[in-house]
């Protein structure tokens, strides 16, 4: 195996390092994942490494290999435009569904669902539909209104507020209001908005042709490498640079719950300076710190759940996070193999970034070493 690459500007203990490195080719070699990319943070200072390779027989992993950031998109691109939109009074976490969309179109068992609820995973829809398979059948430029009018018309599972469940349906419709509010699709919105002006150039997505035939590659920017994700069966090919999200493939590659393409470093720079605005280091109007704050606490809600607005919380048991991440931490999981996790309390910032989904889904041996490594680098950290 290739020597893993990095640097290091937070001093951990090269026993710590040594560590963490035999962990990570352990998981290689039981193909927990084909490559990886790790960066820890604390106070400012972080540490970033490199491990495996882009798929079994492609060039390592490097800083700058784009990973599919799956769900990620949610937290990062899409529950900020909602963020920024509140903070420019464009929106309120209490609007209903009526305010954003024609009456006749939404059935009345929706119409008291709110932002709120959306956001924090407790609107009553279900977690997903395979809507590609129907999206697939329309013109390119109808599909976005179609599924719309698709989630719009799956029955709920619980009243708004009364159960918390992880929904990619939710935030659909949360991208339909933002798209109606700025006037452009979410991957113009996200670089007008967020990406330009914090100065991020490594985060972004990655549009296709919406008109294209599933089974012919779209067009790749070759200029940077992808760590790839599946062997996809109906699109017959290996994924390397088009999202792996087929509801999102459907949609041209851009949707609220999928499709951010990125490294570590550019989840850092984004995560780093919402960390400084929840302390009060960074003032910036329109990024309030109030409003941050809000949308890192726990959601309001009627039942028992760990999700904060956009952003999920640790579990006391069995949470990805590990054993010692506080109660007062934020963090989410991506599909792909992606994570990160932020003690706010302690300023410490794990982010993890894999293709585990290659060459095949179904392989779940993350869930196991996720705990184990945020452990490992808590016990390292003396906490």
């Amino acid at each position: 195996m290739k020597e893993p690459s990095g640097s290091s500007t937070l001093p951990l203990h090269p026993e710590t390092i040594a560590r963490l490195d035999q962990a990570f080719e352990q998981a290689l070699s039981r193909g927990t994942f084909p490559g990886a990319s790790l960066l820890v943070a604390q106070g400012g200072r972080r540490f970033a490494r490199t491990y495996g390779h882009t798929e079994k027989t492609g060039p390592p992993v490097t800083p700058s290999t784009r990973f599919d950031l799956a769900s990620l998109t949610k937290p990062l691109v899409t529950t900020l435009l909602c963020l920024t939109a509140i903070a420019r009074g464009l929106l309120g976490l209490d609007d209903t569904l009526t305010r954003f969309f024609p009456l006749e179109l939404i059935p009345e068992d929706k119409r008291r669902i709110t932002l709120r609820h959306l956001l924090s995973h407790s609107s009553g829809l279900p977690a997903h539909r395979p809507f590609y398979l129907e999206l697939l059948k329309h013109p390119p430029d109808a599909r976005r209104d179609t599924l719309l009018e698709m989630v719009l018309r799956t029955p709920a599972e619980a009243p708004p507020g009364t159960a918390a469940v992880y929904s990619d349906l939710g935030f659909m419709l949360i991208g339909a209001i933002l798209e109606r509010l700025f006037g452009a699709r979410l991957d113009a919105v996200a670089q007008r908005v967020l990406f330009k002006p914090l100065g991020i150039g490594e985060l972004h997505f990655c549009p296709i042709e919406t008109g294209a035939d599933p089974e012919i590659p779209p067009a790749v920017n070759r200029n940077l490498t992808y760590a790839a994700t599946q062997i996809c069966p109906w699109r017959k090919r290996l994924l390397a640079g088009e999202v792996d999200d087929e509801n999102c493939w459907s949609l041209g590659g851009v949707a609220p719950h999928a499709g951010l393409f990125g490294t570590s470093e550019g989840v850092f720079s984004l995560l780093s300076f919402l960390a400084s605005v929840y302390r009060g280091s960074m003032r910036d109007p329109l990024w309030p710190r109030e409003l941050v704050r809000t949308f890192w606490s726990r959601a309001r809600m009627p039942v028992p759940s760990t999700w904060a607005l956009g952003f999920d919380t640790p579990n006391l048991l069995y949470s990805s996070a590990g054993k010692y991440f506080s109660r007062n931490s934020v963090g989410h999981l991506g599909f792909t193999g992606t994570s990160f996790w932020l003690d706010l309390d302690r300023e410490i910032l794990v982010i993890l970034l894999t293709n585990r989904i290659h060459p095949t889904r179904h392989n779940d041996g993350i869930k196991r070493f996720r705990p184990l490594l945020h452990n490992m680098i808590m016990e390292a950290l003396s906490l």
